[in-house]
């Protein structure tokens, strides 16, 4: 795992500190969360709906886990993070099924915990974040790819269905959080493969447009003070007026494989702030450091002259990636930023 590799090379086990992070996670944990994993709690703790294995038909293997939704994971030991799913929704055909299965709950005793968290990063002049939920990819990890996909184009009642199931549930989570004073609210939805988007942008508008509208014109009327923050993957490129319609402030991680990055930085400056553009698949883990320093003095430039760039690579590292690497990415930013401001 690279946090380890990370660490042992370094000695640096807080990133956000040793670097001084902008934003920092208002989450439940007794200490920080370190590094990603899909079961770590980065705002307020959910609560299990009750689905265990006796649910499945199939029998699982005894080392999965299961996420508050009742999805069962197969961790894989050498890269947290990465499981094999068990989908409680797949093969399901009967409406009253999924008009019936159980939602998570909310962990009270986390609310105050996210609330003085939240406070804390404030009074340190830093920016609060916290993982509020996902639509599209709560959904095919209750259903499976295969069947929700399905749904989307044979059985939409299906896929209304259980989308405004996950998506109230969302919008409930994202209030709380939105309650307890965090800043910036985090949803996670991977929308876009290498070259195109998983779904067809009419398909998207239609099931899943009229939630982000819902979600985030309710909490902006309430707390205006609120930022939204999307994850989507892959080349998402068509959606993001649509984006921008339904209200999302800042979208990461704008995969610079996928995309003209010049040209949508420049024309979506006073749209959208774009946290990303670093390469993830190909600069960091197979670049020289000559190649990392001249892609993320790139980036800086593009950021300084536009105004709405965060410099980042994706969410997660992987561990073929070079510990030299990163550090000659942070050095550069931090080179570059100081030269312009000298």
């Amino acid at each position: 795992m690279f946090w380890q590799k990370f660490v042992a090379q370094t000695g640096i086990r807080d990133v956000a500190e040793h670097f001084d992070f902008e934003v920092r996670i208002a989450h439940s944990e007794d200490s920080d969360p370190l590094f990603h994993t899909t079961s770590a709690n980065y705002g307020i703790k959910m609560v299990s709906n009750g689905i265990g294995r006796d649910f499945f038909s199939e029998p699982l293997p005894p080392e999965v886990n299961f996420t508050p939704w009742g999805v069962a994971l197969l961790p894989w030991p050498e890269n947290p993070g990465c499981e094999k799913m068990f989908h409680p929704l797949a093969g399901v055909r009967a409406l009253k099924e999924i008009e019936e299965y159980p939602v998570p709950d909310i962990d009270e005793e986390s609310i105050e915990k996210v609330r003085h968290k939240a406070e804390q990063i404030r009074n340190r002049g830093y920016l609060s974040a916290s993982y509020c939920g996902s639509i599209y990819e709560w959904c095919h990890w209750l259903r499976g790819m295969e069947d929700f996909m399905i749904d989307l184009l044979a059985n939409p009642s299906f896929a209304h269905l259980l989308i405004e199931k996950v998506a109230t549930f969302s919008e409930r989570l994202t209030r709380v959080h939105a309650q307890c004073g965090v800043d910036l609210l985090c949803f996670y939805d991977d929308y876009g493969m290498q070259d195109r988007l998983q779904i067809p942008p009419k398909i998207w508008r239609e099931f899943l447009k009229p939630w982000w509208t819902r979600i985030i014109a309710s909490l902006r009327h309430d707390y205006p003070e609120c930022l939204f923050f999307l994850h989507s993957c892959g080349k998402i490129e068509e959606i993001l007026p649509d984006l921008v319609e339904v209200g999302f402030d800042v979208v990461h991680p704008l995969q610079p494989e996928c995309h003209n990055l010049q040209k949508i930085v420049e024309d979506y400056r006073d749209r959208l702030t774009f946290w990303g553009t670093v390469s993830a698949q190909n600069t960091l883990p197979l670049g020289s450091g000559e190649d990392v320093a001249r892609e993320i003095t790139h980036r800086v430039k593009l950021a300084l002259a536009n105004g709405n760039l965060i410099v980042s690579p994706s969410n997660t590292l992987g561990p073929e990636t070079p510990v030299e690497n990163v550090l000659i990415f942070a050095e550069v930013c931090q080179r570059v930023r100081s030269g312009e401001r000298g």
